[in-house]
């Protein structure tokens, strides 16, 4: 192709030299232009009609690709192509320095290349990547981190034959020479080796998933799993703060994961009532008719009261003093309606953990601690639920003549 373009210049009647020239700067030309149409063709209109033809096309697969633009990146290797296998045309055996620019710029489209395969395949990951988050496997088994670790492997492996093929040296050589400086790299990729160790532990033991709510107060982190990478966990807190930890942290700091809360239909309530020891007191006569008028005494009350008498009875207790045998307290009858009330909540978990019990007694009063469940995990209302619960058993304990503890003022206790 040189021949003839220097034999149809030299026919306008100009130097051999000069001939030779306009035929070499016409076949670079020509060689740029031709990579430039081609780059035109695929990107313009084959890449352009599938993209229509993909356009109405519902498949988290094929949207994957299209968004990532796997077959645009996948397009820059037609110039390059064109390049390779037409630069040989402007070699000369009579220059030396030909072959040298020829060789240079195959070794420079060999790289665009490498590159351009490197592009569409981090591409691909990202689509996997997206297309694998639209699966419900996906929050049970993150994969993020393994496809980052794929994806730095390749990089390497791409930077390693780039500047072997650059500096013209077999890829072996710089694989070899890479052992010596192992303890160099282990302490640059400290952390993420560290990261991919600590995200193979989390898939494995199922410490943490997208979706999860964790609280590690050492972190001021207490919110929704966002994402789980080889490097890092994002958590996007109640407030909607972003806080990123690192994910080797996971493993040596300790995480609480309330997964388990959510997945068993029920949401913990573990609070007292602090009640002023000075007013417990025995039930006489009179506020025994009272209380026995409460709904949700007035089945217990009668069987109480008909158990108690049958065993003072039996043992020959008298009754004229409370002491003796066996007697109702207020207390006891207020756990007991505390008990029942709760027994009759529609949103009070009947088959989990239900237990009302008294704490051991401290300078703040006899603790009522309420052990119970919600049926229902949204915070919102598992709030009001609790609110709601403590409202009214904080209102009723004026009827069973008690009263919450209070913290002593200058005039003294409040009333």
């Amino acid at each position: 192709m040189q021949d003839f373009l220097t034999q149809f210049f030299l026919s306008f009647k100009i130097s051999p030299v000069w001939a030779w020239w306009c035929a070499f700067a016409v076949l670079l030309v020509g060689i740029a232009v031709v990579s430039w149409i081609v780059n035109f063709i695929l990107k313009h209109y084959i890449v352009g009609l599938v993209r229509r033809l993909t356009r109405h096309v519902h498949n988290h697969w094929v949207g994957a690709l299209v968004k990532h633009r796997i077959l645009h990146r996948l397009s820059h290797l037609g110039p390059a192509l064109v390049i390779y296998e037409a630069i040989p045309l402007i070699v000369n055996a009579k220059y030396v320095w030909t072959q040298d620019l020829a060789a240079g710029i195959r070794h420079l489209a060999i790289v665009y290349m490498l590159l351009a395969i490197m592009w569409f395949v981090t591409a691909l990951i990202n689509a996997f990547y997206d297309y694998y988050q639209t699966l419900d496997i996906s929050t049970s088994h993150p994969i993020r981190g393994y496809l980052q670790v794929l994806k730095i492997i390749l990089w390497f492996i791409v930077v390693v034959l780039v500047i072997s093929i650059l500096l013209n040296k077999s890829p072996w050589a710089f694989f070899t020479g890479l052992g010596a400086l192992s303890a160099i790299l282990i302490l640059v990729f400290k952390d993420t080796i560290l990261g991919f160790v600590a995200s193979i532990q989390v898939s494995a033991y199922d410490m943490v998933r997208v979706g999860d709510w964790i609280t590690m107060s050492k972190f001021g982190l207490d919110g929704d799993v966002l994402e789980v990478s080889i490097n890092t966990v994002k958590v996007r807190n109640f407030d909607h703060t972003i806080v990123t930890v690192p994910t080797y942290a996971l493993i040596s700091n300790g995480v609480q994961n309330w997964r388990g809360m959510s997945e068993s239909g029920g949401r913990r309530i573990k609070r007292s009532i602090y009640i002023d020891l000075d007013t417990i007191q025995f039930c006489d006569q009179a506020m025994l008719d009272h209380l026995g008028q409460l709904h949700f005494l007035k089945d217990y009350l009668p069987k109480r009261l008909a158990e108690i008498k049958a065993y003072n009875q039996e043992h020959g207790f008298d009754e004229t003093l409370p002491v003796n045998g066996r007697s109702l307290t207020n207390i006891g009858l207020f756990r007991a309606y505390t008990e029942n009330y709760l027994r009759h909540n529609d949103k009070v978990h009947k088959q989990m953990t239900f237990l009302i019990r008294h704490l051991q007694p401290t300078e703040t009063g006899l603790p009522l601690e309420l052990y119970v469940f919600t049926n229902d995990n949204n915070w919102v209302r598992y709030e009001n639920i609790q609110s709601d619960i403590f409202d009214h058993l904080l209102a009723s304990l004026s009827l069973f003549g008690l009263r919450a503890f209070q913290v002593l003022s200058s005039q003294g206790k409040t009333p």
